[in-house]
């Protein structure tokens, strides 16, 4: 499998499933990989996801504190809920007047696949490259613009026609609209090329989402948004999903080979235009998505129990990977001498802390384990990484 950016890692927490690693997993001996084709009602994916950053922003662990006997000394345990992070999703809809059905599909179901992701508390942001109103773009004609109502969108559709501008149903900072034509075989100029609208949009995670709908193909290669989404954006990762004819059906103008391949390469789905099936497609978008967010690595310094005072030096992090194994993770002074550790958590600010954060090659070590913790140990005196 090809990665696009960073490695990647797979993430699973909780009752979220690891289905695959997308890359810097385990991959076939041959090195191939796949992507999920949707057919019919079938919503399963194939996942992956990116490294996550210990200080973006992202929504910290939620920490709760439950009793547990510790052995070596009496302190109380306490358990860092572990909540997925940060779904930045690009959306670009061909505009062509074949399109007309399925813009209105996707239009209808957007709300609901940013729902299903924020039900998961995902922070999801979501883009749309496409054309927000009927009339004409130069010379194209567009018989249906897309309008995205409440909750995602503001509701307020546009009147006419103002490609490269931020359409009025945009509701930042949630969901930016672009409105922007797309014929039935650019939609990959369109992302490169309005990469400075969209990309400041999705800060705050590692992996980015692409999601093409279209009934034809690109007439640039995989290679060309490979090479430019690794200039443009040095560090993260992308995953490419494609609703496209895979055959050659009445809906289809041309099998959307390319995006295809983009599919492939960076482990996401392919839905097929041809099934007309909107909602298994925007399922396995779903799933696909969850199960790729990041987990992030910075949790809140918690609360000591009732009648008791903080101790910043009397503080221990332990990785439970929910197998029965254990990791006790040793405390660093700073974030600089990570380098110098296997494993290791430090605080954001010694003299007061307010935040965990483990080192990355900790964040990396303790992703792709179903069931997974990190507790925090008040109590007893804290363990230096050795």
């Amino acid at each position: 499998m090809t990665c696009i950016g960073r490695r990647q890692r797979a993430s699973a927490v909780g009752v979220l499933g690891l289905l695959a690693a997308a890359c810097g997993g385990d991959t076939p001996a041959d090195g191939s990989a796949s992507a999920e084709t949707t057919t019919g009602n079938d919503s399963s994916t194939s996942t992956g996801a990116d490294e996550s950053s210990s200080s973006s922003g992202s929504p910290r662990f939620d920490i709760g504190i439950r009793d547990l006997p510790i052995e070596e000394c009496a302190g109380e345990t306490v358990m860092a809920e572990q909540k997925l992070a940060g779904a930045r999703v690009v959306f670009v809809v061909d505009n062509s007047p074949s399109m007309y059905s399925e813009t209105a599909e996707v239009q209808e179901r957007l709300n609901a696949f940013a729902t299903a992701i924020s039900d998961e508390e995902i922070d999801v942001r979501v883009v749309m490259l496409s054309a927000a109103a009927m009339g004409y773009y130069g010379s194209n004609f567009v018989a249906q613009g897309i309008c995205i109502p409440p909750p995602l969108g503001s509701g307020e559709c546009a009147e006419m026609p103002a490609n490269l501008s931020v359409a009025p149903d945009s509701l930042e900072p949630e969901f930016l609209h672009m409105d922007q034509y797309v014929n039935s075989s650019n939609a990959l100029p369109v992302i490169v090329e309005h990469h400075p609208s969209w990309g400041p949009f999705t800060a705050g995670a590692d992996t980015v989402h692409f999601v093409v709908v279209s009934d034809d193909d690109s007439n640039q290669a995989a290679n060309y948004f490979i090479e430019n989404f690794i200039e443009q954006e040095p560090g993260r990762a992308a995953i490419f999903h494609a609703v496209v004819p895979t055959s050659d059906c009445p809906e289809a103008a041309r099998i959307g080979q390319e995006y295809i391949t983009l599919a492939e390469l960076t482990g996401g789905v392919v839905g097929d235009l041809c099934d007309q099936d909107f909602f298994g497609v925007f399922q396995a978008l779903i799933n696909a998505v969850v199960n790729n967010a990041e987990l992030p690595c910075e949790f809140a310094v918690p609360v000591p129990p009732e009648g008791e005072e903080f101790d910043p030096m009397q503080v221990n992090v332990e990785y439970d990977d929910g197998a029965g194994g254990v990791l006790e993770i040793g405390n660093v002074s700073s974030a600089a001498m990570c380098d110098g550790v296997a494993d290791g958590w430090y605080y954001d600010d010694n003299d007061a802390p307010t935040s965990i954060l483990l080192c990355p090659q900790t964040c990396m070590d303790i992703q792709g384990q179903i069931g997974s913790s990190v507790q925090v140990v008040l109590g007893c005196a804290t363990i230096p990484a050795g």
